[in-house]
């Protein structure tokens, strides 16, 4: 049974929405609104009603005539600032009809929940992939130990280990360096500082440890490293570029790290599963 509705009674229920509603003819023209639409975009019947899209004088208006996407609508005079999103049906003859939610508050939900999950990432001082210190968290970690060598003239060393994949010739796939970092877990003491410096690089940071003893240590992770495909059981073909050096009088933080890239650059152009002391 269909229930015939009087013109009058369809217009009051269409204003009555809780949504926006805009109805094309075939010729891709404003056959009507109602009345939630016009508040929403702080216009009237006039400025939309009978017009396509190229005859609608502001660019916002234009993307009306846009399916299934989020309009932002700016503010303007007393109208406050909106997003909307459209969802749009086709219907008989060709005509469709666009329905438009005021998605205000969510989309600022949304984007001060991504300045807190920024924030939060800013102060965090752990790497979420691999478990393992960030530069922050390292350098909040390096700094002490530069501090004590320069003061009881201990020794320190630091490797900066960058995996590579077909000798660099394949990017890193996402569980790639967790899996290193893991390895390089089970290698290292209580007291050494493990962190994650960038995409496919890792930092150690190994207090009372010689150069020699540093070298020692890469060496034999050089080695687990090409093992590491048998023990996942892939295919993939690891490899590991391999930088050393160690504290020296007069050293800084930034000395050091510096000294250590341009060593494990070194490694890298030898072809990887090579460790380079600077």
């Amino acid at each position: 049974m269909t229930m015939q509705v009087e013109p009058p009674l369809m217009e009051r229920l269409l204003n009555m929405a809780p949504v926006g509603i805009m109805l094309l003819d075939a010729a891709g023209k404003i056959s009507s609104v109602n009345a939630t639409l016009l508040e929403f975009l702080g216009v009237t019947v006039g400025d939309l009603q009978g017009k396509s899209k190229g005859e609608l004088s502001e660019p916002q208006l234009q993307l009306l005539f846009e399916p299934k996407q989020t309009i932002f609508v700016p503010s303007a005079g007393g109208r406050p600032e909106r997003w909307l999103r459209c969802d749009s049906h086709r219907l008989d003859s060709n005509w469709e009809i666009h329905y438009y939610s005021d998605v205000t508050r969510q989309h600022r939900l949304e984007g001060e929940q991504r300045r807190m999950e920024e924030a939060l990432r800013e102060h965090s001082s752990t790497d979420a992939a691999t478990g393992l210190f960030n530069r922050r968290g390292l350098l909040s970690r390096l700094e002490p130990q530069v501090s004590r060598c320069r003061r009881y003239n201990t020794r320190m060393s630091v490797v900066m280990i960058k995996l590579l994949r077909n000798q660099g010739k394949q990017p890193l796939e996402e569980n790639d360096l967790p899996a290193v970092a893991r390895l390089i877990k089970d290698q290292a003491r209580w007291a050494d500082t493990l962190a994650r410096m960038g995409d496919d690089e890792l930092i150690m940071v190994l207090p009372e440890t010689s150069s020699q003893g540093a070298c020692e240590l890469a060496e034999r992770l050089v080695r687990q490293i090409q093992q590491l495909p048998q023990a996942l059981n892939t295919d993939k073909a690891f490899s590991a570029a391999f930088g050393v050096t160690a504290w020296r009088t007069g050293d800084d933080t930034n000395t050091m790290l510096t000294r250590v890239a341009d060593a494990m650059e070194k490694a890298r152009a030898a072809g990887g599963d090579y460790v380079a002391m600077a």
